[in-house]
């Protein structure tokens, strides 16, 4: 076992928001292990992992890698790392297997017999902890990990319930650092709001990617009983936020709007919450393609009103230098010499890289035929839009729709 691959398995879970820590079997399991939750809500006595039910206690000598379940439906995995010790254990978590919501944490409230007053630190606490559902692709992954740390078939992946109601004494109020956590959190989430908003205005897909996937960005809101609803706000809150990391990155607002109202009608056509990641991925890769197609950062105030004029008109088939500079009473001279200033081509070349991007984004994201998707792209000709496309794309828009078919 190479401690490269142990690192990267860190980083691994690091990067799926699951808390990790090295921690010894002969001592009590720290406080942070559980991100503080027994130390805010109850009077327990820390306890070392050989206290938990059913464990082999020789489970580091048995290379046993355990997946533990707790009374509060958290998740842990423990992995014994070979040392000169046989003490040292990966501790990783905690982590849900379902999505929450308020009505479940008030049942599990009510069924461990947690007071009233701690049910608002138990929701945000469960709202906080990143779900994994895909229990078989966790499973396959510490199966590979087993075999790279102690050698294949000389290790096991146990399932540990430890579900059954201990008696519990909890506190009778929150401490005052209490909120202070949760706000701390607040804070942690709208810092990651900012940089995101940031990745988005530039159109910076991949670094805004990676930032959404934190959980803070998938349970903002788990106030309604119906999971489904949950997800659905909380993508029409990432709706929101998408909105003004383009905003930020100067796309008119008819676009924006346009896109927002395209944008929400998906979330509300969802039928299913396991759909949220792909809708989620698919929400911020519009915005962010629009960001590097439709931006105008960079160019002089009047070179913006003329490609904010050109957005808002791509689509129609008169739209020209001559129109154009009248529409913004502008000389057609002084226009065909700012535009090869600024974007160094021809305003027609210009128009038409424009067009065939827009057809791009119809190809991607709608069924129209490609006479349709012509016509919306302000071609009258359906052969000259194709020419053109090809001469852009080195391929038609049928071989370009079925190239993104077979990729999708």
């Amino acid at each position: 076992m190479s401690e490269n691959f142990l690192d990267f398995t860190i980083s691994f879970f690091n990067k799926i928001n699951l808390h990790t820590l090295m921690i010894s079997i002969t001592k009590p399991i720290p406080e942070e292990a559980d991100l503080g939750l027994r130390k805010e809500i109850s009077k327990e006595i820390p306890i070392s992992i050989l206290d938990f039910n059913d464990i082999d206690p020789y489970f580091h000598q048995h290379h046993i890698i355990y997946i533990c379940t707790d009374q509060f439906l958290c998740n842990y995995i423990l992995i014994p790392i070979p040392d000169d010790t046989n003490s040292t254990v990966l501790f990783a978590g905690p982590f849900l297997t379902e999505r929450t919501d308020i009505h479940r944490t008030t049942r599990l409230c009510n069924q461990l017999e947690i007071p009233p007053i701690l049910h608002r630190f138990i929701n945000q606490y469960f709202s906080s902890l990143p779900c994994i559902t895909e229990q078989t692709l966790l499973e396959n992954y510490l199966y590979t990990f087993g075999e790279n740390l102690y050698g294949p078939g000389l290790f096991q992946v146990q399932y540990l319930k430890q579900l059954e109601k201990k008696e519990t004494s909890y506190v009778s109020e929150l401490n005052p650092h209490s909120d202070e956590t949760l706000m701390k959190r607040l804070e942690e989430r709208y810092q990651m709001e900012g940089q995101l908003i940031d990745a988005i205005s530039r159109g910076d897909f991949n670094k805004a990617m990676h930032l959404s996937s934190n959980l803070a960005f998938h349970n903002i809101d788990n106030r309604s009983t119906y999971p489904l609803r949950s997800v659905k706000n909380n993508l029409l809150t990432f709706n929101t936020i998408c909105r003004k990391g383009a905003e930020l990155g100067n796309v008119h607002p008819v676009h924006l709007d346009e896109m927002s109202r395209r944008m929400a009608i998906k979330i509300e056509n969802m039928t299913s919450p396991d759909q949220d990641k792909e809708v989620h991925r698919d929400v911020l890769k519009n915005y962010c393609h629009m960001v590097q197609q439709k931006t105008t950062t960079g160019f002089s105030p009047t070179m913006q009103r003329v490609m904010n004029h050109v957005f808002q008109n791509i689509t129609d088939p008169t739209l020209t230098l001559q129109t154009t500079a009248q529409a913004l009473s502008l000389s057609k001279t002084y226009l065909s010499a700012l535009f090869k200033k600024e974007t160094n081509c021809t305003f027609t070349t210009y128009i038409n890289q424009k067009r065939i991007e827009h057809g791009i984004f119809l190809l991607n994201t709608t069924n129209l035929q490609i006479q349709e998707i012509a016509g919306e792209c302000g071609f009258l000709d359906v052969n000259y839009f194709t020419r053109i496309f090809q001469k852009e794309k080195h391929m038609t828009p049928s071989q370009y729709r079925r190239m993104i078919q077979e990729h999708s």
